[in-house]
């Protein structure tokens, strides 16, 4: 019995860091050529600043808010982008996106724990402060990309 309990939790284990995993490896001209990739890093990017915000939210009530901001700034994009790669409509995939983020948000509020445990911080000695900023070189691409687009309609 012990054998199966350690056997499922090893490949629990490696399930779950499956879905959690590096963003910066990639950069935005990969996003901007794959739309199954930019639906993936804007789905972490939610699930990541939304468990942040979770965590945070208690002590730090201002510091939470702006990854709460991010975090809804950039949802409707990852629906947009799933909406495309599944060729059905905004309200459609609505449900799916949300259902996938909550899924990873717990992901990540559960690692960010478990290194608070292990090294008195959820951040320190792991990849997530890189993925914040990251998240942050993608909303900005965004709000540039949004901004010049309004720039070239108002000129036309």
């Amino acid at each position: 019995m012990k054998k199966i309990v350690i056997i499922f939790l090893f490949f629990a284990t490696a399930l779950s860091a499956e879905k959690i995993e590096r963003l910066g490896f990639y950069n935005l001209q990969e996003l901007l050529e794959d739309d199954n990739l930019t639906y993936k890093i804007i789905r972490s990017c939610v699930s990541l600043n939304s468990a942040i915000t979770e965590i945070t939210k208690e002590d730090h009530p201002e510091l939470s808010k702006s990854f709460f901001e991010t975090a809804n700034y950039l949802y409707p994009f990852g629906i947009l982008t799933l909406s495309k790669i599944k060729k059905r409509n905004y309200n459609d995939v609505q449900k799916e996106f949300m259902d996938k983020v909550s899924t990873q948000t717990s992901d990540y509020i559960n690692f960010m724990k478990k290194n608070g445990v292990e090294k008195q911080s959820f951040i320190k000695d792991t990849f997530i402060g890189d993925d914040l900023d990251f998240c942050n070189e993608m909303r900005s691409a965004i709000e540039i990309t949004i901004s010049e687009s309004k720039k070239l309609k108002s000129n036309n």
